[in-house]
């Protein structure tokens, strides 16, 4: 029956794979921070899409006191985070910088914000990054913030590690909850389009796009399907 059941689930909410993103990976040596299609394990290099992140995302720790900056070095296919104290329950990374377009003859600048968290537990949290997606205190309740404030209605989609998706709306407080039936890492993403205009540093900038990315494992659960291979793009 157990089998039946993981069977069912799978068949039930597998879908369209998230698009690109930054997310947090734990290791040995502290995390990893990966940039590509986590549900289908497809991580972006060096030489390649990874060289966009210039200069390097920058990543800080929460919940072990004075909220440290880690130590980043560039590998081939990640961002290696370390550095990070014992006690910390949540690791944020993020990169923010100006891209420009052409559209109908105009140029068209934005400032597009790259976040990723990792969460330890599902104890409660506050928002640190402009767009953010934090537990509640229990395993599967979450709620998302845009600029401090709670965003109502705004499309999540929850992927697991082997592809397996769902795609959920936030309430009018911005929460949501969502059912994890799997062992394994599971990755929460959002986005966001904000045409309000400003500048970053000394870029001016027409408007925002943010996309964040919250991973978590659990270890409870299911037995999933394997992972599937990494894949690195020839750019």
């Amino acid at each position: 029956m157990r089998i039946v059941t993981a069977a069912l689930l799978w068949l039930s909410f597998t879908g369209a794979a998230s698009a690109h993103a930054l997310w947090l990976e734990p290791d040995a040596a502290g995390y990893q921070l990966y940039f590509g299609e986590f549900g289908e394990n497809m991580r972006e290099g060096s030489p390649g899409l990874l060289d966009r992140f210039e200069p390097a995302p920058a990543a800080r720790a929460f919940g072990a006191g004075g909220d440290p900056a880690l130590e980043v070095e560039k590998k081939p296919t990640s961002f290696q985070f370390t550095g990070t104290p014992d006690g910390a329950g949540s690791v944020v990374a993020e990169q923010a910088r100006v891209t420009e377009r052409k559209q109908n003859d105009k140029v068209v600048r934005t400032l597009g914000r790259y976040s990723a968290r990792y969460i330890t537990d599902f104890a409660e949290r506050k928002p640190v990054i402009p767009l953010d997606i934090v537990p509640t205190g229990k395993p599967g309740s979450f709620k998302v913030f845009y600029d401090g404030k709670p965003l109502p209605k705004a499309k999540v989609e929850v992927v697991t590690e082997f592809g397996w998706t769902k795609e959920l709306k936030t309430d009018d407080a911005g929460a949501f909850e969502v059912a994890l039936p799997w062992k394994g890492t599971y990755a929460v993403e959002v986005s966001l389009v904000d045409n309000t205009p400003g500048t970053h540093g000394a870029a001016p900038y027409d408007g925002m796009r943010f996309i964040t990315m919250l991973t978590f494992k659990i270890s409870d659960g299911l037995v999933a399907p394997a992972r599937p291979p990494v894949v690195t793009p020839k750019r």
